[in-house]
């Protein structure tokens, strides 16, 4: 227990997840984690893809809805900070995912850190903006799916 204390809580809860996700859930087949490895380069590169041009508009629907909410009433105006936020936390959540690229190539542990790190950051954006399900079910899904294949990275 001295060990975990001295952490910090990043890695803490990384090994929380850890051990709940990757050792006390069910285990994938090896064979489909290997697939699932093998093709996760390939499958963020998409994301990225469909993920950027849609931040920037984000960026120009946000600006729109900012400059419209006075017109829409007090209740209007009360969602634009928190869109603000969860427009802005996923430009880390991004740049993450495109530093991981190589790296899911060369299956580094680094890169599924950043992912592992990505993930974190969209999870609190889906929380920030209320998004509650949407952020629970990203949550299982993706550490479910993160701590499975983890010990395919070195």
């Amino acid at each position: 227990m001295a060990e975990t204390s001295s952490q910090n809580p990043l890695s803490q809860l990384e090994g929380t997840l850890d051990e709940y996700f990757g050792k006390k859930a069910p285990a994938l087949p090896q064979n489909i984690k290997e697939i699932i490895v093998k093709i996760a380069p390939y499958l963020v590169i998409i994301s990225l893809i469909f993920t950027i041009p849609a931040i920037l508009v984000l960026f120009g629907l946000g600006s729109l809805a900012t400059m419209l909410a006075p017109l829409g009433g007090a209740r209007s105006v009360a969602g634009v900070p928190t869109m603000w936020i969860g427009i802005i936390l996923l430009i880390p959540a991004v740049l993450l995912e495109i530093m991981a690229v190589p790296g899911l190539f060369s299956k580094k542990i680094a890169a599924w850190r950043y992912m592992y790190w990505a993930q974190l950051i969209s999870i609190i954006s889906s929380l920030v903006q209320l998004y509650i399900v949407g952020a629970i079910l990203s949550a299982v899904i993706g550490f479910y799916i993160l701590f499975q294949v983890k010990n395919l990275y070195k």
